[in-house]
């Protein structure tokens, strides 16, 4: 039986695309985690067994999901590998591969810890009794589907090589001079004190000064160019990816925290190592290893063999951890994500840690991931700290032999004492670089598991890419009205939040959307500004799909408002102003402060426009938060707006005066989601939403006594 590869998850909640990767690999076909979640709707829960078995459906299997109980291990034909679920702990679900069975053990491939075996009755106490049993239909046929490599960052160092050729000439000079300096010691041993060579002597030693003086510059020279081209490298990874990110659908953030996504941006630096140092190995320590090593068998053709014996015992040190730092470096990425994602969820939600008084529950979580950090931490360096226990042991061993077999040569007269600390001195020269060629090794294997936790980020697509055909449209489209034609959406694979909505809603109409909370109003709201796309049906502006529309162009003439507005760090000007293409006057922007009744508020403050919000805008009221983020809105000047809850927070006679200006607005199409039917009720039309279906529309006064659901909703 062939071996069952493992494949290790990435993130906390990857355990079920993990063990279809796992499945599939098995099957010879390769396919990156960023698909298999996609196809699986794996989101912050996790992945359902909905979303296994119509992925490996979908990539041609045959597959069976079932309840079942011990009594299945018993049969012959049990197709193995199979997907079992579990609940580890009593606290949290988890996938499992289940492998192999002999007798009554079971043979198990867990994405968080590893290949392990266990017997059925152990299994059963966390078994759910759910399995998946996948088997390759006939016509299936392995894919190949990789994530890019180390490889995709040389042409960053390629860039670079300028500054690469410098560091690599500086480290140049550095080892010749050294090399230069250890025959000083043959000198003084075989030359000058045997024959009193007074000034041979001193200008041999005044020489040698002058060259570790050139040394010590050389090796500024050298560490001040390489925090250069780290810190390029940085910007030319670290940055990027920032940029990759903020380019990715809405899905993607929906689907994870904010924890994993920032913990890949720190593991970038590992792969800036790992490729620095491989740069340099390259250029430098491969050619002095060959450079030093025909100078060392030049000197003594025996000892140089001793020295290259040690060679093997190296590579098996080398082979002995590798497996063990791999899984060892992922589990400790893993569990930086983890760390930061709750890190970052706490400081979110201090407003209401605070109000329950949870600040010790919220430490206690934290405390166990980071102990749970530590203890990863501590394996990696742990195992780090052996081997190269191990490998400076060989060293050791090695330049102890070669000292004792060398004193039986000078006792012989095949060589001088000179000769002999000459080249044990030059051996130095041999083993550094040899050891920075091998202990690259764990470097390059950070920065692989880095390397597929960032590339995994990479290679998902961004919102919109850019092809060949112009698909910047006339605004006239935008002032012709909106058109839904069944359209249906459902997050995730899981139950449909919108199904086979039809409507029309006119150019420069106030339209409401009403329902109870969880309707699909909010749903529909950020599908009309494609921050997600329509499972089936279609959205027109005009005669174009909303599809067909370059994102940033629908999205600067349609505007979509939430309840809860972010603001960033600065001034209320520069909070006002963001995003904006073109900047409006400063008469318009008092125009439209006025108009949303901020004015006030803004005359209180003693720098006005220039008075500097804090993060989030936690500086202001929940209601002024709410006029800043309308006006921003309106000075955006978009052709549709569509407000979600955006007035929820005002009080009745400001919520009066800001939608009496907003329904003067001739010109504009506005799309009002609200809970208060007295907006509605100013509306031209009435959109009613009820477990995703429209199931009412019409003016207030014809819903008011339709015997529907909107005239239960004023009644209440």
């Amino acid at each position: 039986m062939k071996p069952f590869p493992y494949i290790q998850q990435q993130d906390e909640k990857d355990c079920g695309v993990a063990c279809l990767a796992m499945i599939l690999n098995y099957y010879k076909t390769e396919i990156p985690i960023h698909k298999l979640r996609e196809l699986s709707g794996t989101d912050l829960e996790g992945t359902s067994a909905f979303g296994l078995k119509k992925t490996l459906e979908n990539l041609d299997f045959e597959c069976l999901a079932i309840q079942a109980d011990n009594e299945i291990w018993q049969e012959k034909e049990l197709p193995f590998p199979l997907i079992a679920h579990v609940l580890v702990d009593n606290s949290f679900m988890h996938y499992v591969v289940v492998y192999d069975k002999k007798g009554a053990s079971l043979s198990l491939a867990d994405p968080a810890k590893g290949k392990v075996k266990k017997s059925i009755e152990a299994f059963s106490a966390e078994w759910t009794g759910i399995l998946i049993l996948p088997t390759p239909k006939k016509s299936y046929r392995p894919i190949k589907e990789k994530v890019n490599g180390l490889s995709s960052f040389l042409p960053i160092i390629w860039q670079q090589k300028k500054l690469v050729f410098h560091i690599v000439l500086a480290s140049f000079f550095i080892t010749l001079f050294g090399i230069g300096s250890s025959y000083y010691f043959q000198g003084l041993l075989d030359y000058f004190i045997p024959y009193q060579a007074h000034s041979a002597l001193n200008i041999v030693s005044s020489g040698l000064i002058i060259v570790y003086l050139f040394r010590v510059f050389f090796e500024y020279s050298r560490s001040y160019l390489l925090i250069i081209l780290g810190q390029r490298m940085s910007i030319a990874i670290m940055l990027t990816y920032f940029k990759h990110v903020l380019t990715l659908p809405m899905t993607f953030f929906a689907t994870r925290k904010s924890g994993e996504i920032i913990s890949r941006f720190l593991d970038a630096n590992k792969i800036i190592d790992a490729l620095a140092s491989a740069t340099l190995s390259v250029f430098l320590d491969i050619g002095m290893v060959l450079l030093v090593g025909i100078t060392l068998a030049i000197q003594n053709s025996t000892l140089f063999l001793i020295t290259l014996a040690s060679l093997p015992f190296y590579l098996i040190a080398i082979l002995a951890f590798v497996k063990s730092y791999e899984k060892a470096n992922q589990e400790e990425m893993t569990a930086g994500a983890t760390l930061n994602a709750n890190i970052i969820e706490s400081l979110k939600g201090i407003e209401t840690i605070k109000a329950y008084s949870g600040e010790n529950q919220v430490y206690d979580r934290v405390d166990r991931e980071f102990i749970k950090l530590m203890k990863k931490s501590f394996q990696t360096v742990t195992l780090d700290n052996v081997q190269q226990g191990i490998k400076h042991t060989i060293q050791l061993i090695s330049s102890a032999l070669i000292l004792w077999l060398g004193s039986y040569f000078v006792m012989d007269g095949t060589i001088s004492l000179g000769q002999l600390i000459a080249y044990n001195a030059l051996l130095v020269f041999f083993t550094d670089p040899l050891q920075n060629i091998i202990n690259l090794q764990v470097k390059m294997q950070t920065a692989q598991v880095a390397n597929k936790r960032l590339n995994e980020i990479f290679d998902i697509e961004p919102e919109q890419v850019n092809t060949s055909i112009e698909k910047t449209i006339s605004v006239e489209n935008f002032q012709q009205g909106i058109s839904l034609e069944r359209v249906s959406f459902s997050y995730h694979m899981k139950a449909p939040t919108l199904n086979a909505i039809s409507c029309w809603i006119p150019a420069h109409s106030k339209v409401a959307l009403v329902g109870v909370s969880g309707s699909g109003k909010s749903t529909l709201a950020k599908l009309l500004v494609n921050f997600y796309s329509p499972s089936e049906g279609t959205i027109s502006y005009g005669q174009v799909n909303h599809l067909d529309i370059e994102y940033k162009q629908l999205r600067e003439n349609v505007t979509y408002i939430p309840q809860d507005s972010f603001f960033f760090s600065g001034t209320i000007l520069e909070n006002l102003t963001f995003g904006l293409s073109i900047i409006p006057s400063f008469e318009r922007i008092l125009e439209v402060c006025k108009a949303v009744q901020l004015n006030e508020f803004i005359n209180q403050q003693p720098l006005r426009l220039e008075t500097v919000l804090e993060e989030g805008g936690v500086n202001l009221s929940g209601g002024q938060r709410q006029r800043l983020a309308i006006a921003r809105a309106l000075l955006k000047d978009a052709d549709i707006l569509i407000l979600d809850e955006a007035t929820s927070g005002l009080d009745t006679i400001l919520e009066h005066k800001i939608l009496e200006y907003l329904l003067q607005l001739e010109n504009k199409t506005l799309l009002f989601i609200a809970h208060h039917l007295s907006i509605a009720k100013e509306c031209d039309q009435i959109l009613v939403l009820h477990e995703g279906q429209l199931v009412e529309q019409g003016t207030h006064d014809k819903l008011r006594f339709n015997q529907g659901i909107y005239q239960q909703l004023w009644e209440i």
